[in-house]
């Protein structure tokens, strides 16, 4: 008997700093006896998540050991992998093409892997290059794989179809993902669709704070991308300054408009009131959110899928403020948080009054939204779902060498 064996693709994980959300459920797949190894796709910028650098194996795209598996997998089963690489020319534009191309030989060396560990499930987090890999990989090795959908990732419609049809289960993190899918690629097999929203960890129950900071504490945790709209908020802040009420923007994240935004602050003379912090690790953040250095977690994108921010908010029964995009309205609505409509800035100003002024309120939306995240996206009950899809619900037979043979 043998602890059962994923491979765990994603972009960059655990490097770099946009798949940092992923450690969760990582750590209770490992915790719940299931051996992991992660192979980022693209592996850049410094180690964000710590524990799970051993789990990894960082080969970067063009590497003499992808190379040599490379043509180890060419020579082993050549018509296989010619179908395989034939493959991703189904209907893809050019740039998906030229990025399905260059991790073409990642994959090859991911079957390799798979099948001389020997892997019993590959399983891809994001329906572009990542999931490619995880697609070639297991026609070559016979290892079934599968994937969590995202949300950016569906528009490039990066062989969804294919990938529909041939995945153990798709996995997808609310529901208005589903229905991004099938604007983008309709006629797709939906067969094995599964909604799972992302597990974060469940902190101890929280006691609802009635009273808040001296200013009140607003966090904003996202990268300075248009699409985030940072300067909604800043729009918003100045509003409530001028209604008399006292506020303190906390901005944890970077990127390319953090200038912009900074500008755009002193611009409207909000800047004493707002503090930008640059990139803060996670353990900070969720530090913030347990001892009461936030009050208030916003976040007016333009474009989301279901902001991982805005869950461990209200897992630490903090009150939240999203817009109605993506499946922001999944996790606030019905009273768990507030809503408002994208680049509405007095819409966002009037609902952080409300949160702001209003203690019973606050209280009230605190425990709706604990009760959610309890009872939809507690990391332990979200993996146990993962094992139950993926095969890998209790310990198995060890696999034979030879149980991973493809006919060249």
């Amino acid at each position: 008997m043998s602890r059962p064996r994923l491979l765990y693709l994603a972009s960059s994980f655990p490097y770099g700093k946009n798949d940092t959300f992923f450690a969760p459920e990582v750590r209770e797949l490992v915790r719940q006896g299931v051996d992991v190894k992660v192979l980022p796709v693209r592996p850049h910028g410094a180690l964000t998540t710590a524990d799970a650098e051993l789990l990894a194996l960082r080969r970067p795209l063009l590497d003499p050991v992808i190379a040599r598996a490379a043509l180890v997998e060419l020579l082993r089963s050549p018509r296989a992998v010619g179908s395989a690489f034939a493959s991703l020319f189904h209907g893809t534009s050019p740039p998906v093409l030229l990025k399905n191309i260059a991790a073409f030989p990642k994959a090859l060396w991911v079957a390799n892997v798979a099948r001389s560990w020997p892997a019993d499930h590959i399983h891809a987090h994001w329906a572009g290059p990542p999931s490619t890999v995880a697609l070639v990989a297991s026609r070559l090795s016979g290892v079934p794989w599968s994937v969590t959908v995202h949300f950016a990732d569906i528009a490039a419609n990066n062989l969804l179809r294919e990938k529909s049809g041939s995945a153990r289960f798709v996995r997808f993190i609310a529901q208005a993902m589903i229905e991004l899918w099938r604007l983008t690629a309709p006629g797709s097999d939906e067969s094995r669709w599964v909604l799972l929203h992302l597990g974060v960890d469940l902190p101890p129950a929280p006691i609802p704070r009635a009273v808040q900071n001296t200013p009140p504490v607003v966090l904003m945790a996202a990268r300075f991308d248009r699409e985030k709209r940072h300067d909604t908020l800043m729009y918003a802040t100045r509003s409530l300054l001028d209604r008399g009420v006292g506020v303190e923007v906390w901005l944890a994240g970077s990127g390319p408009l953090e200038d912009e935004t900074r500008k755009l602050a002193r611009e409207l003379g909000i800047e004493p009131a707002v503090k930008f912090l640059g990139f803060v690790e996670n353990p900070r953040v969720h530090a913030w959110l347990a001892t009461g250095r936030v009050d208030l977690v916003v976040l007016p994108s333009d474009a989301e899928g279901l902001p991982v921010s805005l869950i461990e908010a209200l897992a630490h029964g903090v009150p939240a403020i999203g817009t109605t995009v993506g499946g922001v309205a999944e996790l606030l609505g019905d009273g768990c948080g507030e809503l408002v409509r994208p680049a509405q800035a007095q819409e966002l100003a009037d609902a952080m009054a409300r949160l702001l002024q209003t203690p019973e309120l606050r209280v009230e939306v605190a425990l709706a939204g604990r009760a959610r995240v309890e009872r939809e996206f507690a990391v332990e009950s979200v993996v146990t779902r993962l094992r139950d899809l993926a095969g890998l619900g209790g310990t198995t037979e060890a696999h034979a060498a030879d149980s991973r043979q493809t006919d060249a």
